[in-house]
This record gives structure tokens, sequence and C-alpha cells, in this order.
């Protein structure tokens, strides 16, 4: 009794430390998810932490706050946790397994012998406790390539991670170079506006006057009204942009923003070299590269540890039973108790082909990652290809149309003074307002376009950070 005592105990030892292990990370595997923050010199802790909105918002604070409420980026963060449990599971493999069972058996039992008039009733009480231990000693490297093939898909993982965020970055810093573009438009319209509305002031002084025609005033007048319709809706794209940010920081769309930057600041561009030097470096550093590699390395890890379950393993087993029963015929009461150990040999011999099948799946898998790594390859060089294009015709764009600006203005000025004299006409000073606004919201579009190419640039090479706005 006081070994069965002991059994019961022993059972109950075990039990509570399996519900005590199932909360441990016994091997650190959140270690190895890369944290929320990949992106070079960004940190999300204090933004995603602190609720309070500075009263000037800058680029930097803004995507912050936009990659802690980005969801795509929280879904490939919890993805890749997910991804790290996989390397627990394959490194648990190398220890032993222990199972304790106990079993509680209760039964009756009644004879009846016809010729002898004989009848006999017995009653059968069985209590067993178990303890088998199970430990695979050697397998072919089966273990082995299923722990590859786990952290080469949480290489993975974390390189998918790494291009949500960036991904989420570009959007978000293009969003704010969108909204400035937007305000600066607005501040074009309203520089418009004020010049229709002087036309205005002068056409009506003239006509007033008797020295111009009802038609200088009509067209004045037509020009205004136009010049106040673009600021309208330039105010409205300032609201629409300016909710957009809200939304994606996680606030309400009305909250009230002020932007710090402006689209007049022009960062360096050291960081473009020659074109080959930044395949290169693209070849090394893009998230999707490093997936694709990763997956492919993964995939040939599963074809060995497809391979490697076909062939023998060796195994250590013992067990520990106690038996007790209490009966109430024949022998009465017994208790046994049976311990053994010993090595254990498998064998696969036969299964049906279905592993033969198993490992051509796993090697057709390994072809069609080669065929993914080749596309992300293609992939890669034509956005980079695109983008160093896209930079260049926009820092040329950008130069022009600041000549386009400047030579607008001077023309209009002359314009101005010529109508004011006496000497110019009204369409001629329209046109030179037109053609002005026009080089405006052109110069603006290139400042615009300048931006956001250099930022496609760097998120194209797989490396960004704040040093890129």
């Amino acid at each position: 009794m006081t070994v069965s005592i002991f059994n019961r105990r022993l059972l109950v030892l075990l039990w509570t430390w399996t519900c005590c292990a199932a909360a441990l990370d016994v091997f650190s595997t959140t270690d190895a998810v890369a944290p929320a923050a990949l992106i070079e010199g960004i940190g999300l802790g204090t933004a995603c932490l602190d609720g309070t909105l500075p009263e000037v918002l800058s680029l930097e604070a803004m995507v912050e706050r936009v990659l802690c409420h980005d969801p795509k980026a929280r879904h490939a963060w919890v993805q890749a946790k997910a991804q790290a449990t996989q390397i627990g599971l394959a490194r648990s493999a190398y220890l032993p397994r222990l199972d304790a069972t106990a079993t509680y058996n209760r039964g009756r039992n009644d004879t009846h012998y016809d010729q002898a008039d004989l009848s006999a009733e017995g009653r059968l009480s069985r209590v067993e406790h178990r303890l088998g231990l199970s430990w695979v000693l050697f397998d072919s490297g089966r273990r082995a390539a299923d722990l590859r093939n786990a952290r080469q898909l949480l290489v993975a993982a974390n390189a998918n991670q790494d291009e949500r965020l960036q991904e989420a970055f570009v959007q978000a810093a293009c969003l704010y170079y969108d909204t400035l573009a937007a305000q600066e438009r607005q501040r074009a319209a309203e520089q418009v506006a004020a010049l229709a509305a002087e036309n205005l002031k002068d056409a009506s002084a003239k006509y007033e006057a008797g020295a111009a025609a009802l038609s200088d005033r009509l067209q004045a007048q037509t020009a205004y009204s136009q010049a106040s319709l673009n600021l309208v809706r330039d105010q409205g794209a300032v609201r629409d942009a300016k909710g957009q940010i809200a939304l994606r920081m996680g606030l309400a769309p009305q909250t009230r923003l002020i932007l710090a930057q402006t689209l007049t600041r022009r960062p360096d561009t050291a960081f473009v070299k020659g074109l080959d030097a930044l395949l290169e470096q693209a070849s090394s550093d893009h998230p999707a590269l490093i997936a694709a590699r990763a997956k492919l390395e993964a995939a040939k890890a599963a074809v060995a540890e497809r391979e490697a379950a076909g062939l023998p393993s060796l195994s250590l087993i013992a067990s520990l039973s106690d038996i007790e029963t209490h009966q109430s015929m024949a022998h009465g009461d017994s208790h046994i108790r049976d311990n053994s150990i010993g090595l254990q040999v498998s064998i696969p011999l036969f299964e049906g082909f279905g592993r033969t099948y198993q490992v051509r799946g796993a090697r057709a898998r390994v072809q069609a990652q080669e065929a993914e790594l080749a596309d992300a390859r293609q992939r890669v060089a034509l956005e980079l290809w695109a983008s160093y294009q896209a930079l260049g015709i926009e820092t040329q764009a950008l130069e022009r149309t600041a000549e386009w600006v400047e030579q607008a203005m001077l023309a209009l000025t002359v314009v101005r003074g010529r109508y004011r004299s006496g000497v110019g006409s009204m369409i001629e000073l329209l046109n030179a307002s037109s053609a002005y606004a026009m080089a405006e919201q052109e110069h603006i579009a290139a400042l615009n376009g300048w931006h956001r190419a250099r930022l496609r640039l760097a998120a194209s090479l797989g490396r960004l950070g704040f040093w890129a706005i």
C-alpha cells in the first residue's frame, strides 16, 4: 500500500509539472523572433505606449505611430511568433518522452455450473499505475533536418515581417509627403486667388475710370471665380489627407494636425551609388530575397527529413508499473511490480510507397522555391531599376520646374506692370497668371515626386530607416 501511495503522489507531481511546463518557454523561442521594429533607427516602444500626440507632428513621429497601428505589420509579427514555436517543437524531439497512466477497474463475476448445480460469485477491483520512458538516440538525421527546416522558415517569417514594416513605412512617408504637397498646392492656390483678386480690382478700377472695356472686368471676374473654386478644392484635399494620417495613426479623422516639415527640404542622396553596386546591395539586404532564400533552404531540409524518415532509428525505452488486484475468489489480493529497460530499433520496411511520394513532393517543392527565388530576384532588380530611373528623372524635373516658376513669376510681374500702365491687355495678364499657377503646381508635383522617388529607391534596396526621410 505504501508503494501505491508513492506512485499516486508521483502521478500527481508529474501532472502538476506538466501544467506548469505548458507556460514555460524552455528553448527561448521568443528570442528568435525579430523585434517589432526592424527598421534602422526606429523605436516603436515609446510611440506605441505613449498616447499623447505632439503639438507639431514630425514625419518620424507620424511613421512610428502608423507602424504601431498597422494591422498587417502586427499580423506578420504574430506569424513570426507562431513559426518560432516550431523551433521549440523541433528541439523538443531531442528530449525523452515520459508518459504516466493510472487505471482503475472494478468488476463482478458470476459463474453457474448446470450439471453440478453449483454457482460462484466474485468481485474484482484493479488499480494500475504505469510510467513509460522513450528516448530516440539515433534517427539518421531526421530531427536535425526538421530543426533546420523550422529555423529557415523562421528566417523567412522574420524577413516577411521586415518587408511588411518597410511597406508600411513607405506608405506612411508617402502619405506625409502627399499631405505636404496638398498644403503647398493650397498655399499656391491662395496666392493665385490673391493675384486674381488684385487683377479684378485693377480691371474694375480701369473700367469705372473708362480706361478699360467691360469684357476685361468680366474676364477678371471669371478668373477670380475659377481661382476661388480651385482654392476650395485644394483646402478639401488637405483635410482629406490629414484625416487619412489620423486614421492610420489610430486617431479620429477630425483630429487637428500640424505638420512640421515642408516640401522645400531636400535630403541627401549620398546613398545613391552606381547601379551595379545598388543591385549587389539589394541582393544581400532585401527582405524578399532573404525570405525566398530561407524558404528554399527550408524546402531542402524538408527533403532530407522525409528521406531520413525511411531509415532506421534507435530508441531507449523503459517502463515502471505497479498493479494492485483485489478479488474475492481464488487467490485473493495480488500486487505486481514490473520494471524494464532496453533498446529498440525501428526499421521501416514497407508503407505502401507513401514515403516515396512524400519525398517526390518535397523535391518538387524545392524546384518551386528555386523558381520563386528567381522571380524575387527579377522583381527586386526591376523595382530597383525603375526607382533608380525615376529618381534621376524627378531630379531633373525638379530643377526645370524651379526655373519655370522663376520665369513665370518674372513674366507675370512684367505683364501686370504693362496692364496697369495701360499698355497690356487683360488676356495677356490672365495668360501670365495661368502660366504662373501651372508652373507652381508642376513644381510642387515634381518636389513631391522627388521625395517619393528617393524613398522608393531606398525601399527597393531593402534597408529603410529614418536616414531615408
